[in-house]
């Protein structure tokens, strides 16, 4: 992370208090799981991506830590969304360079305790079901044995999230370099491992779309 071009954390932290009063009054949400968040240590947060608000969504489901995330180095070609992203802690990744810089730094963070935010499936599903998740978020994982956290985005009826209808942020269990079973690198250790960060996001999305409908444990 360009540390000349971050802000400190109380700038996080006030943009993050903003998005809470905003979204009290746009969206009916409630968030499950705050618990779940580990108070230290390299943390990957995995959630699935169904709105172009998603980090703002994640990062109002995370209290007390500041997250990085990863986006796509499209959105950082102007000057001024540039500033702001990197302000708040975002850093660009590339898909045509195959991402190496922005996994570079996504490394460093994790390596020094801090929290990154990445969308497996890389690219948002625009009914709300959940798309197939790619390898990077366990070889990730794996390269820097940190603590992966699911978290999954869910709106009414499992669609995604719509302006004053009902939705919820559900933060799982955090899942250990050992309960991923990643005991070194290779291919199918990554696809062993995405696909059980996958299946919690499945399990904490079903059982959101049952709460909302009102078939839950708690409606």
């Amino acid at each position: 992370m360009d540390k000349k071009r971050s802000q400190p954390a109380w700038w996080y932290f006030l943009a993050r208090g903003v998005m809470l009063l905003i979204f009290k009054v746009l969206h009916p949400y409630k968030i499950v799981g705050k618990e779940n968040v580990p108070r230290s240590g390299g943390t990957l947060v995995c959630s699935n991506h169904v709105t172009y608000g998603d980090p703002i969504y994640v990062a109002c489901a995370i209290p007390k830590r500041q997250m990085h995330f990863m986006a796509k180095a499209e959105l950082f070609k102007n000057p001024i969304a540039g500033w702001f992203l990197r302000s708040l802690g975002a850093f660009p990744i590339s898909r045509g360079t195959g991402g190496a810089e922005g996994i570079q730094t996504a490394m460093r963070l994790l390596g020094d305790g801090q929290v990154v935010c990445m969308f497996p499936e890389g690219t948002r599903s625009k009914t709300g079901e959940l798309l197939n998740m790619k390898t990077g978020a366990s070889m990730l994982a794996e390269k820097t044995r940190c603590t992966v956290l699911p978290v999954a985005i869910v709106g009414k009826g499992g669609t995604p999230p719509k302006i004053f209808r009902r939705m919820m942020i559900c933060v799982g269990e955090p899942l250990s370099y050992e309960a991923l079973g990643l005991n070194g690198a290779s291919p199918a250790g990554y696809r062993a491992a995405i696909r059980t960060i996958q299946e919690k996001v499945r399990e904490m999305r079903e059982e959101a779309i049952r709460q909302m409908d009102g078939k839950g444990r708690a409606a």
